[in-house]
């Protein structure tokens, strides 16, 4: 007789303020599920912190595999009742640093790493200022002292001002990095290319989802930003291969994978992998392996040390991966 299907949930928002980034990540998830063999349940958050709390609390004794939503904000507000009730939240959606804590096992690079390559552009193409527009909440901070932390590193002059004090003249000569929730960072890049200020180098948290393009056209061109995902033809310990997932998400969809699509497919893989091996908490942190999104590997501190971001450009109203100097 066959064993009844694994099962796993996890809410993510279909609708509301992260729902871009929800049903891209949605798709990921269902298609992994699919391949899988999972009896998975998807609930609409809708962006409350609320509802996804009530949702995981009616999990915990009833579903294998608890998934975590988009957002850092709604990770941080599951996480504390996921491990209370002695388990596991696989995070794909929240990379905001200081959701690196024990019982919650992150697939992406830390908030803080996302404009390393950006800075490092910076200083290759001898860009002697940074102006950093940060957002509100815990992971534009992450991201912003991160950015700031990197470019005083490497001998820039750096200036952090919040998105409602951005003014076009402070955009001229400097790199201009924008730390903030995928609206504010479009607003911003409209009114700087209205204003014809014109920065020696844009970049933005935004920039690495497709839906940038769409919103921008050409007003996208030349913009920066960090993705978690990359596709490649490298075949990990577990799951497909970054480039097979991206096959089979077109087959399904129509439509090219996100990086959102991807951590939410790799976290599904590797929820699983680590049930099927009998993997409990204190396993974690000594276990490094890899899948479509890449390396995994946590330190002492729950922190992902394995996985980092690739810096990309818009160039044709495409995204086009750069390699950091």
């Amino acid at each position: 007789m066959n064993s009844p299907p694994t099962t796993a949930a996890l809410t993510l928002s279909l609708t509301g303020p992260f729902e871009r980034q929800g049903t891209e990540a949605a798709e990921g998830v269902r298609l992994w599920a699919e391949l899988a063999g999972i009896r998975l349940t998807l609930v609409d958050d809708r962006g409350s912190k609320t509802a996804a709390a009530r949702a995981y609390a009616a999990w915990l004794n009833s579903m294998e595999l608890l998934i975590g939503p988009y957002a850092s904000g709604l990770v941080r507000a599951v996480a504390p009742l996921v491990r209370d009730g002695g388990r596991l939240l696989w995070n794909h959606g929240g990379s905001a640093d200081d959701l690196a804590q024990p019982g919650v096992v992150s697939l992406p690079a830390p908030a803080s790493s996302y404009f390393d390559g950006v800075v490092d552009q910076a200083v290759a193409r001898q860009i002697d200022r940074l102006v950093v527009v940060q957002g509100t909440g815990p992971f534009a901070q992450a991201v912003a002292d991160g950015a700031t932390t990197r470019a005083s590193k490497r001998g820039l002059d750096v200036r952090a001002i919040e998105v409602s004090s951005v003014d076009a003249e402070d955009a001229a000569g400097a790199a201009f990095v924008l730390a903030g929730r995928f609206e504010h960072d479009v607003a911003v890049i409209r009114r700087l290319r209205r204003a014809g200020q014109t920065p020696a180098l844009l970049g933005a948290v935004a920039a690495g989802i497709p839906a940038f393009a769409q919103e921008l056209g050409e007003a996208a061109e030349g913009v920066l930003g960090p993705v978690q995902w990359w596709p490649n033809d490298h075949t990990p310990e577990i799951g497909p291969s970054g480039t097979d997932f991206a096959s089979c998400y077109r087959r399904r969809t129509s439509r090219e994978p996100s990086y959102p699509a991807a951590q939410a497919a790799a976290a599904g893989y590797l929820a699983h992998a680590a049930h099927q091996r009998g993997l409990q908490g204190e396993d974690l942190p000594q276990w490094a392996t890899s899948t479509l999104l890449g390396d995994f590997a946590l330190d002492a501190d729950w922190r992902q040390v394995g996985h980092h971001v690739t810096t990309v450009h818009w160039q044709g109203g495409q995204m086009v991966p750069i390699a950091t100097p």
